[in-house]
């Protein structure tokens, strides 16, 4: 019996010795401490629109500013707030597309967002698990996390918030928190609170209607263009403009979601200078999420540009579908629809 003991507290202390170790690998690399910079904070504009508030806070950071009224009826939100699926599309929402909401039927937009054309990479993920290292590694690389969550770590109803920062040293994570305040977090003027991991992972262990699993986290992000321009800029010399494009999918989300279809680059050229052969448009096909592509144009130098602009705008077609969406407390509700949109996103490069 005393062998047997002996064998089952060393197994045991194995175990724990594995658990540590693969802890500690999940966090290699990673710094200890990591804040995103410049995330705005935008206060939702109801008890309804905590989507709303974190949505706009992620397309103000990575570009224009987006009118809450305008992304309510995007997501088609309604008296039960915004579900998870809407969420995702009002990402990708772009100027193929009208909003199918109607919370605000004189602001709803009929061809995508006013302030930009092109939606963005979007992905949703969901697990049984408590991926907090997947989560602090997006934040290291300064991507701003969507989560739905409870309102406390001990429940009251499912809440939108951005995942910004988190801190190994004290065990915490930092949101901006579109309510603006909470009972029992110290909140500052900007709407930034801080949980510790083990409130994250009681409040984030929540199951919405219509999804499969707990600890829902999404990511929409631009796609990146990076420019350049290589040879003489000198008038009647020739040159060539290249623009390397990446259709951003970071684990743990799911690449094999929302294909894009149909990509194309196009240049758009100050004046003073012209392509010396070719198309302003390079069709790239289909691209898959997390990959990536080249375009390139040969271009002719007709006078001094030495201060001009070339920008290219690369953008493909994704399609998906959003399940029927009921309002709380009345007989209404959106119908279920497919949908398809360009996502992209645009670089320049200065002469």
């Amino acid at each position: 019996m005393k062998k047997f003991s002996s064998l089952a507290i060393a197994a045991l202390l194995l175990i724990v010795g594995f658990a540590a170790d693969a802890s500690s690998e999940d966090n290699l690399g990673l710094p200890a401490y990591h804040m995103i910079a410049n995330v705005p904070w935008h206060q939702q504009m109801n008890g309804l629109f905590c989507g709303e508030g974190v949505l706009e806070e992620v397309y103000d950071y990575y570009g224009p500013d987006i009118n809450q009224k305008a992304i309510a009826d995007a997501a088609r939100s309604s008296s039960a707030g915004t579900w998870s699926f809407d969420m995702v599309r009002a990402g990708h929402f772009s100027n193929m597309s009208s909003a199918q909401g109607r919370f605000f039927p004189h602001d709803s937009p009929e061809s995508g967002y006013p302030e930009r054309a092109l939606g963005y990479a979007s992905f949703p993920y969901s697990s049984d698990k408590f991926w907090l290292a997947d989560l602090k590694s997006l934040i290291a690389a300064d991507t701003p996390v969507i989560l739905l969550m409870t309102f406390e770590p001990n429940g009251g109803g499912g809440h939108y918030r951005t995942a910004i920062g988190y801190d190994d040293s004290m065990g915490i994570i930092y949101f901006s928190d579109p309510w603006g305040r909470d009972q029992k977090h110290q909140t500052n003027k900007t709407g930034i609170t801080a949980w510790t991991y083990e409130e994250l992972q009681s409040g984030w262990n929540y199951t919405a209607e219509g999804e499969s699993h707990p600890y829902w986290g999404m990511v929409m992000m631009p796609w990146s263009v990076n420019v350049k321009i290589s040879g003489p800029l000198k008038p009647g010399s020739n040159a060539i403009v290249t623009a390397d494009i990446a259709y951003h999918c970071p684990p743990p989300f799911n690449a094999s979601m929302y294909p894009a279809k149909d990509a194309v680059a196009m240049i758009i050229l100050p004046e003073g200078i012209s392509l010396d052969s070719g198309s302003t448009n390079v069709f790239l096909g289909k691209i898959l999420a997390g990959s990536d592509a080249k375009s390139a144009w040969k271009v002719r130098i007709d006078e001094p540009v030495s201060g001009k602009t070339i920008m290219v705008r690369a953008q493909g077609k994704v399609s998906g579908q959003v399940p029927e969406a009921h309002w709380t407390g009345v007989s209404v509700s959106y119908p279920p629809y497919i949908y398809t949109d360009a996502i992209g996103g645009n670089g320049s490069v200065l002469l």
